[in-house]
């Protein structure tokens, strides 16, 4: 578990928690709001531990005393973390945190309740917080996650201290990872570049099949390039079936094709997020345009932003795959296909 000073790309908000513990100016209640995988949990994991520490010092933890072991452990009796009960936050589970507010803290002055995903609260769950928040324990501190604060009530964003989470800008999640977690600087680059300041997601690269996984990616841009209409549309079909990792593989895409792009206007390997396979990019890059390479790039990242809202995966992989293969011309406006599975008339993207 990470201390407050260690939080990386969140200086700003890093220094508002650690002034307001060091002062005791604590609020009630917090919202740290951003996209999955920046450092929300981290920070608010962080937080909470400084703020039940015995011995905190600059408004930090101390990581040494009884409580920082026990927080760290998730074993400290005023510290509950709340998670969705399936895919939603049920009112049974935020009465039960209504009841722990009205009793004092076990040990120390503080009773921290940390509640994940806040926006799959159901109304009645969400109107039962909202009780708690407006008459809040002297002694108790809430800290709710969001990846979508816009779903949550106003009346409970209105009674928060709200902090936003943005990406971590590459060079700075690319030091940490070689700091923290001691990837190879060429790795933790590409960890980086790949992730899209997301530590989280960057430490999910790396444990995962890392190598193998790119290789893949590699293949399949061949593979495209060479693939007809109907076979692009097959291969569509067939990496469909795997959502999970469907992201995972669109973020590589864009990262090859980027490096592609580089390799053809530079020619510099150390410019290369890939940079072990330069001589795979150099022979890959002569196949390719710079214009048709930007134009990929765009396509891949507006098609994930449709998967991650939740459009139909198939159809999206289908018409960019068709792109990648040349079965539409990124320049050729062509009839819409509508991810919800509507057509219309329009750019495909």
């Amino acid at each position: 578990m990470l201390f407050l000073k260690d939080i990386v790309g969140h200086g700003q908000v890093v220094r508002t928690l650690l002034n307001a513990v060091s002062n005791d100016k604590v609020s009630h209640a917090y919202l740290f709001a951003g996209p999955e995988g920046v450092g929300k949990a981290t920070t608010a994991l962080a937080f909470a531990r400084a703020l039940l520490c015995a011995r905190p010092a600059g408004g930090d933890a101390c990581g040494e005393c009884r409580e920082c072991r026990q927080v760290e452990h998730f074993n400290h009796p005023d510290f509950y973390y709340l998670k969705p009960d399936g895919l939603s936050i049920k009112i049974e589970q935020v009465r039960e945190i209504q009841r722990k507010t009205m009793f004092r803290a076990y040990q120390g002055s503080r009773k921290v309740f940390l509640v994940e995903q806040a926006e799959t609260m159901t109304a009645e769950a969400a109107n039962c917080l909202l009780k708690v928040l407006e008459e809040p324990p002297g002694d108790t501190v809430f800290i709710l996650l969001s990846a979508r604060p816009q779903v949550l009530l106003p009346t409970v964003l209105s009674r928060c201290q709200q902090y936003f989470f943005r990406h971590i800008p590459g060079y700075e999640l690319a030091s940490s990872l070689s700091a923290q977690h001691g990837f190879p600087p060429e790795k933790a680059r590409l960890l980086a570049a790949l992730s899209g300041g997301s530590m989280g997601r960057a430490l999910a690269w790396a444990e995962g099949a890392f190598q193998e996984e790119r290789a893949a990616a590699v293949r399949l841009c061949a593979l495209l390039r060479e693939a007809g209409a109907l076979e692009a549309l097959e291969i569509a079909g067939e990496i469909s079936k795997i959502r999970k990792d469907v992201l995972k593989l669109l973020d590589m895409l864009a990262c090859w094709y980027r490096d592609l792009l580089v390799w053809k206007e530079t020619g510099e390997a150390g410019l290369l997020f890939n940079h072990d396979m330069a001589d795979s990019l150099r022979n890959e890059a002569a196949f390719w345009e710079c214009g048709r390479l930007v134009e990929i790039i765009e396509s891949i990242e507006k098609v994930k932003n449709k998967i991650q809202a939740n459009a139909n995966t198939g159809l999206a992989l289908e018409v960019l795959f068709l792109r990648l293969a040349g079965g539409i011309s990124g320049r050729r406006q062509t009839e819409e296909v509508d991810t919800s599975g509507n057509t219309g008339s329009g750019s495909a993207f």
